[in-house]
């Protein structure tokens, strides 16, 4: 559940599959097609473990959770192509899944040895 392989995968085939048309929405206009390439781009560049994939990975879970607020009040418009509640529990999920592997990111500690 902590790794930065599998959670980059995750972003990758979530922003792939909101513009697919989950529950027979379709992307209204510029702004879902942005969203979901952005979940993509934080996806492969979680793939790499550097430390500021990590915060640009958690910015683009917060705004896809913000768009599906936007969603229901009656905007669908900037939020990806799915319901509402779904685009909000898939940014709440995505930010949960990438502080749990916080860890992972960044400058390895060196363990003192004598």
């Amino acid at each position: 559940m902590r790794s930065p392989l599998t959670l980059g995968i995750v972003y990758i085939a979530l922003g792939g599959l909101s513009v697919s048309g989950i529950g027979g929405h379709r992307p209204l206009g510029v702004v879902p097609w942005v969203l979901a390439g952005l979940l993509v781009v934080a996806g492969v560049a979680l793939l790499t473990r550097f430390r500021p994939a990590y915060y640009f990975a958690l910015g683009v879970a917060a705004l896809t959770a913000v768009t599906g607020v936007l969603a229901l009040a009656h905007h669908p418009e900037l939020a990806l192509p799915t319901p509402p509640a779904l685009s909000i529990a898939v940014g709440l999920y995505l930010i949960f899944r990438t502080a749990l592997a916080s860890s992972a990111f960044g400058a390895r500690k060196k363990a003192f040895v004598p």
